[in-house]
């Protein structure tokens, strides 16, 4: 039950504030809020549907207007405790509701349909309460004269065609009568009603005076309260039917034999209940990450802002990136080639600026006595939800192992940025992202791009434990990701997916690092060039990166881009024999090495600039290093990326014309 509390926790901590009540209802289907206003910490007792006919009337029950939502709109309605869960069930709202709930004069409904019936004797008995409301009674007294039907084809909103079938105009809805109403009074302060308070606290009030059934609330505390017996759904996204809490067990294996009646197992109170699921579904709409039916949120109970474990959270936009990275330059080596973007020759300062900007930006709004949760969730069926991870932690702790989790993983990841929309044109381009990957992203390295969602899933959440609680990375996972990063040609299939693999060979090095930093504690690797380290394997990586830049170099200046080198076509087996396979790489260098050699200025400054690293990498070899047969780690390929994007570096002794000056 910690969870409950801590929501409704956060829900009493946050309701108060204008900020987070007042903003719009998203118009959104798919919990994705990207581009949109936040949405507003809903009051108890109350949903958030698709609406589809706003109808005027005034404060006599006089009807005005009516217009037709061409767009998908969402609305927030009061609504029961069987309402707001309804599927199959008739269970009317309050107020805002269906044709078929509301109109009189719906002719489809057959004579043992008992909405209309149902609907008007609910809103009657409200506005007969000492809680009734003018606005209630005013949309009672207009629904009472049985002529909804007929005024919305007046008005326009339905069409009638000469057989007497009727529809709503644009046929964007099969069934008019599955039409959702709500209602506008002209005369009032507020006169739109999904908007107005003092109604909302009205209905509030008379659905609590109407529980009957009162009980221990094991979350609050308290005796005699309101208990719930059915808690909300739309968890995670509208729409969704999955529960958290549910006693839907009444037959056949009752209850799984261990109890005769659902308030035997926990008793939670009705308005609790729906605090704690409006926290959450907020939580999640706000400021949470989501893939197909899993979801993860972290929140603080204050309400203040706290950065997701799956999500980046540094603003690495492009803007952010490039301001930290003198265009004169990071791009002088790649001028004219969009496909050969060149890293931030700043990159490790850059990275460490804006971690501590990010992580310092968050504890000022934090308090060190503030509650942070983190939270997965995903379906155990179509019914049922399930918490498929949970943590509570101290600020300090969380924002600890968050930066972290950044400084293990840390590396330099090539970000395709979408194309333009709109414009039709097939020209993405290439940022660097120096920053920890996504949990989404390893998973994707790991499995490929098209990995099965189950396993997906799996993934994040065993990558929860290690960003949350700063534990080791799974050492399959980092295998299986320096593996793919091994084998460049099997991302050659299409033309556009060798840039695919230098985001997984960045992946790739991520993990490793990070798996090691964890593992052996002090082994700690630079995301720059290390020209001093001199283990075998990083050696290998940066010789395989000079014959990688030779031939290449050598392939662009003849107009052969496109052309895998002899280094992408032998990695595989490069990182299996390095010994046996390099002097086969060293011996088809040699018409490369004399085309630059040959070639414009420049071309003979990156053969200088090659040679250069190619000697300096020898002379650390030792010769039982070297002659060893052993296999290659994944370490290999920190130093072939290092020394590969090393070389776009433009040299600080390079000249104007290309060339260098003697040393």
């Amino acid at each position: 039950m910690s969870w409950l509390q801590k929501l409704y926790e956060t829900y009493e901590s946050c309701i108060g504030n204008s900020n987070y009540t007042n903003p719009p209802q998203p118009q959104r289907n798919d919990g994705d809020n990207k581009g949109e206003e936040p949405p507003a910490l809903m009051p108890v007792s109350h949903v958030e549907r698709e609406v589809h006919i706003e109808v005027s009337v005034d404060m006599q029950g006089n009807f005005v207007r009516a217009e037709l939502f061409r767009q998908k709109t969402r609305r927030l309605i009061p609504a029961t405790e069987d309402s707001a869960g309804l599927t199959s069930n008739v269970a009317p709202h309050p107020l805002a509701d269906e044709i078929k709930y509301c109109a009189q004069d719906y002719a489809e409904r057959k004579d043992t349909d008992p909405h209309y019936d149902l609907y008007i004797n609910q809103l009657r008995e409200w506005c007969e309460s000492p809680y009734g409301h003018p606005l209630a009674r005013a949309v009672y007294a207009y629904l009472c004269r049985g002529s909804l039907v007929h005024d919305l084809i007046e008005e326009g909103v339905l069409e009638e065609d000469a057989s007497g079938h009727k529809g709503l105009v644009g046929s964007f809805i099969s069934d008019y009568g599955k039409a959702l109403v709500v209602w506008r009074v002209i005369d009032a302060d507020e006169p739109d009603l999904s908007k107005n308070r003092e109604l909302q606290q009205a209905w509030i009030s008379y659905d609590k005076s109407r529980k009957e059934k009162t009980g221990l609330c094991m979350v609050r505390g308290e005796q005699n309260v309101p208990v719930a017996a059915k808690h909300p759904r739309d968890i995670r996204w509208p729409g969704d039917g999955a529960k958290l809490i549910s006693s839907k067990d009444s037959t056949n294996y009752t209850y799984r034999g261990r109890f005769l009646e659902p308030e035997q197992a926990c008793t939670v109170g009705y308005e609790t209940s729906m605090q704690a699921h409006n926290a959450l579904r907020w939580l999640i709409a706000r400021q949470g990450w989501r893939k197909g039916e899993q979801a993860v949120v972290a929140w603080a109970v204050s309400g203040a802002p706290v950065p997701n474990p799956c999500a980046d959270f540094l603003n690495l936009d492009e803007a952010a990136i490039l301001a930290d990275d003198p265009p004169a330059e990071s791009r002088a080596a790649a001028a004219g080639d969009a496909d050969k973007p060149v890293p931030p020759p700043n990159l490790g300062w850059a990275f460490a600026k804006r971690l501590a900007k990010a992580i310092r930006g968050y504890k000022a709004d934090l308090q060190d006595t503030d509650g942070i949760v983190v939270m997965a969730l995903d379906s155990a069926s179509t019914g049922r939800l399930s918490i498929t991870f949970y943590r509570e932690q101290m600020p300090e702790q969380y924002l600890k192992n968050l930066e972290q989790w950044q400084q293990d993983c840390a590396w330099i990841i090539p970000v395709r940025e979408a194309d333009e929309q709109g414009k039709g044109k097939d020209t993405p381009h290439t940022v660097f992202s120096v920053c920890a990957p996504t949990p989404e992203k390893i998973a994707r390295v790991a499995y490929g791009r098209r990995v099965d969602e189950k396993l997906l899933k799996a993934t994040v959440e065993r990558l929860l434990p290690c960003i949350v609680d700063a534990r080791p990375l799974p050492r399959d996972l980092v295998e299986n990701c320096v593996r793919r990063a091994c084998n460049p040609m099997a991302f050659r299939k299409q033309k556009k997916e060798i840039k695919e693999w230098k985001e997984v060979l960045g992946v790739a090095c991520a993990m490793y690092k990070g798996y090691y930093a964890r593992e052996r504690q002090k082994e700690e690797y630079d995301m720059a060039l290390e020209e001093t380290r001199n283990t075998r394997d990083y050696l290998y990586g940066r010789l395989l990166a000079v014959a990688e830049y030779i031939e290449r170099t050598a392939l662009d200046a003849a107009g052969g881009k496109n052309r895998p080198t002899n280094a992408e076509r032998l990695m595989q087996r490069f990182a299996d024999q390095p010994y046996a396979t390099w002097p086969q790489i060293e011996l088809q260098l040699f018409p490369y090495i004399q085309r630059l050699r040959n070639g414009l200025p420049k071309l003979q400054s990156s053969l200088v600039r090659a040679k250069k690293a190619w000697d300096g990498i020898y002379e650390q070899f030792s010769p039982e290093a070297f002659n060893s047969p052993a296999k290659l780690s994944g370490e290999f390929l920190l130093g072939y990326h290092c020394q590969y994007n090393a070389f776009f570096k433009k040299s600080v002794n390079e000249t104007e014309d290309g060339s260098e000056t003697a040393e």
